[in-house]
């Protein structure tokens, strides 16, 4: 009943259309390296030009103990490297903690990293569930970024905390107008064992209930498939999401086989969308058509 409901309110917002970016993962130097894996491609600075996308993500941890002037140094490159695609990187426990380091105000670390080139902050599985990254999330959006609101919750973590979780992000989207969509955000990625991560129907509820309790205020919801899982993101197009994040950039591809797992190209993508009964459009970080990119 909860997903018919948030279904109709998608229904409303949106329609039929399911937007989704292309994203070009981008290792920099002086971060440790993501860890291998079969399903996410990302490339070092030099190898960027050409390749086609519609927005950049920074990966990679940050040094222990990173000031906020050695992040810049980090960032500033990959902003640098594609001038034309909006900079996705650093969630707000990244903000938090540098700000707590350096003994800064949270707007100051903020506004900092827009002015190196960042657009928007990221999110991780499990990350983001404290109430300073609500916070943070308020003076990212009073400084004048937009940012996605993380949605989180943990097994069997559907009840009051979530509930509560969602009423202090409705009332910063009230007041701020700032975030841009509502991102599902489990402490456990796709993959982990039945017995510690989030059941399929938690997150059909979770997805559901935030739809009915944030639609009025956020555009948009988000799934991303490289934290639930591909095919149970799609799912989720149908109880209130119509935003689907997975789709990555690459110089090449290799031919598909089926000896193991692929990355999520465009066009798996938007078949999962057609599947769906979807019509598939692309966007940029920040919700603009390439059509409003190419334009400005």
């Amino acid at each position: 009943a909860a997903a018919s409901l948030a279904d109709m309110r998608r229904d409303a917002v949106s329609g039929v259309t399911v937007t989704y970016p292309v994203t070009l993962r981008v290792r920099a130097g002086g971060c440790e390296a993501p860890p291998q894996n079969a399903m996410l491609v990302s490339h070092a600075l030099p190898e960027l030009a050409g390749i086609e996308a519609t927005e950049m993500q920074f990966v990679g941890a940050l040094p222990v103990g990173a000031q906020l002037d050695q992040v810049l140094e980090i960032v500033q490159p990959v902003a640098s490297a594609r001038r034309d695609l909006p900079l996705r990187a650093l969630s707000a426990d990244d903000v938090a903690a540098i700000g707590r380091h350096d003994r800064i105000a949270f707007a100051d670390v903020l506004g900092s990293l827009a002015k190196a080139g960042v657009a928007t902050l990221d999110w991780r599985p499990g990350g983001d569930s404290s109430p300073d990254a609500v916070r943070i999330h308020k003076a990212a959006h009073d400084a004048g970024m937009t940012t996605f609101a993380p949605v989180t919750y943990s097994r069997g973590g559907v009840g009051k905390a979530y509930l509560d979780r969602l009423w202090a992000l409705r009332t910063v989207a009230e007041e701020t107008q700032g975030f841009v969509s509502a991102v599902l955000l489990p402490d456990r990625t796709e993959g982990v064992s039945p017995l510690e991560g989030t059941s399929g129907t938690e997150e059909w509820l979770a997805a559901s209930l935030a739809r009915l309790a944030l639609g009025h205020v956020i555009p948009h919801f988000t799934v991303d498939a490289h934290v639930v899982g591909h095919k149970l993101a799609a799912t989720l197009l149908s109880c209130g999401a119509d935003d689907f994040v997975g789709a990555q950039a690459a110089g090449a591809w290799a031919p598909p086989t089926d000896d193991g797992p692929r990355p999520l190209n465009q066009a798996r993508v938007t078949k999962y969308v057609i599947e769906a009964r979807r019509s598939p459009v692309r966007r940029d970080g920040l919700f603009r058509s390439p059509a409003e990119t190419a334009a400005e």
